[in-house]
């Protein structure tokens, strides 16, 4: 089983090309999936089980590590000796995400295969300083992208719990994890800093629809955030309309993805773009409109296409 958390698309167009290459299945962290998790079927024995997830802050993101607590935990004992693969999407470095992602596997009673990193576009905004990547360093990170997971997927097929360590930890990685996570989750973890602009909302309801946690609602024609967040910014980055906001995003760019998985037409960016066909696809606001398509990834450039049609 591969199982993955999401919130912009980065950690499923990888989570979905690996488990291609795998024949196996997809479980997407939610809070459906979660509220049912202990009593879920327990992790393979015989096959690799995959975590794929995005970097939150130098780590593995809360919702994850609760899911890996709570996975099958009404069998005890469940899965002992299965064999877990990380693989973590990021934007530049991971840290010590690993070390805290193998802890939290093996106080299950899991074995540690790989772990991994993929770099992919940037999608975090919400400090000074923070902001989407270029429209050619995003192109570049998805090209290379596409060849990292061809390998990791190969590498995991072995299924040996070999601790094969395969990361970019970046500099001052224990700093990063162990001083400053602990206050971005004190103090940048919370939905409170969401605003909507209202002469732009018309009340679609597409940030209630990507929230994963089901954290938003409509009300009174415009989002009401609970305080069940992950900070993944589905919302923002997905507004078709640019309404949400946060802290320190004013004149930052915003990033999308779709998936196409039930029609194999061609899809038209709203700008008039067309992309090749391809169950993937990701959108990037910029300036310029380009396309640029690569196996296993299409990703397209446009302004001002949010979405695909």
């Amino acid at each position: 089983m591969v199982y993955y958390f999401s919130g912009q698309g980065n950690s499923r167009l990888v989570a979905e090309a690996i488990a291609g290459k795998l024949r196996q299945e997809t479980c997407r962290i939610t809070r459906r999936t979660l509220d049912a998790a202990s009593s879920a079927q327990a992790p393979d024995t015989d096959r690799p089980n995959v975590w794929v997830f995005p970097v939150h802050a130098w780590g593995v993101p809360r919702v994850v590590g609760k899911f890996i607590r709570t996975l099958a935990s009404a069998v005890p004992g469940a899965a002992s000796g299965s064999v877990h693969h990380m693989v973590a999407t990021c934007g530049d470095d991971i840290g010590r995400t690993d070390r805290q992602w193998a802890r939290m596997i093996r106080s299950r009673g899991w074995r540690v295969g790989g772990v991994f990193s993929v770099t992919m576009p940037n999608t975090y905004v919400c400090l000074p300083g923070f902001d989407v990547d270029s429209p050619d360093l995003a192109r570049d990170k998805m090209r290379r992208a596409s060849e990292d997971v061809d390998s990791i997927a190969s590498r995991i097929a072995d299924n040996r719990a070999d601790g094969l360590r395969m990361v970019v930890a970046g500099s001052m990685p224990r700093i990063k994890s162990h001083i400053l996570r602990p206050l971005f989750n004190a103090f940048l973890m919370s939905p409170r800093g969401f605003r909507v602009d209202r002469d732009k909302c018309d009340g679609c309801g597409t940030c209630a629809a990507v929230c994963p946690m089901g954290n938003i609602t409509i009300d009174g024609g415009a989002p009401r955030w609970d305080h069940d967040c992950t900070m993944c910014l589905a919302c923002y980055h997905r507004c078709p309309r640019g309404a949400v906001a946060y802290h320190f995003t004013a004149g930052k760019g915003r990033v999308g993805h779709l998936k196409n998985s039930d029609s194999q037409t061609r899809q038209t960016c709203q700008t008039g773009l067309t992309c090749p066909t391809n169950p993937t696809a990701f959108i990037l606001h910029t300036k310029k409109a380009m396309c640029f398509s690569t196996s296993p990834f299409c990703v397209c450039f446009a302004e001002p296409a949010y979405f695909l049609k």
